[in-house]
């Protein structure tokens, strides 16, 4: 293949990267989902194009396998980034292993302290809250009718909304170099 070939194929791949960032970014997961498809078909090998063809796979196609593999594939290939950490945590989400989703966060703030995006989706999961009544355990029924009691309290007084992966941080609008 010659160089020129090549480096086609590169653009396209970010040119489609590129576009499947803003359409997550505009909350359109489906456009996202092919766009980033056609990046990671047009460079397999590129982490990011595999990250977020992975979170997109799981987010559309529910297929939770192979979007898993793909998000962790792209961490061993680039080595820790906060954006490639913040799609694992997205993908656990959205299958419902909020712990393994707090673990890719816990462990993107632990290396790159202060970074926005894994602060502001680290605040977007919110911490767990002491039992009403610290003496008695957190299964006690007491303290989980009492707890759901101020959750509801919470709710209406604006602190907790619903949290999805979609809004779990903001994607970059535009394809790093």
């Amino acid at each position: 293949m010659s160089g020129a070939v090549t480096g086609t194929r590169d653009a396209g791949g970010a040119e489609a990267l590129g576009r499947g960032l803003e359409a997550f970014s505009a909350r359109d997961v489906d456009g996202a989902h092919a766009a980033f498809e056609r990046a990671h078909r047009a460079d397999p090998r590129e982490p990011r194009a595999m990250s977020w063809y992975g979170v997109t796979l799981v987010l559309v196609e529910r297929n939770s396998n192979l979007g898993v593999l793909l998000c962790d594939q792209a961490l061993r290939l680039s080595g820790p980034d906060p954006e490639l950490l913040l799609n694992g945590a997205r993908v656990h989400l959205a299958l419902n292993q909020r712990e393994r989703a707090v673990r890719h966060l816990a462990r993107g703030l632990e290396l790159f302290p202060g970074e926005p995006r894994l602060t502001a989706a680290w605040d977007a999961l919110g911490r767990r809250s002491r039992p009403v009544i610290p003496f008695l355990p957190r299964g006690n029924p007491l303290n989980i009718w009492l707890g759901r009691l101020r959750h509801r309290w919470r709710q209406r007084r604006g602190g907790v909304t619903g949290l999805s992966p979609v809004s779990l941080g903001e994607a970059p609008s535009a394809p790093r170099s």
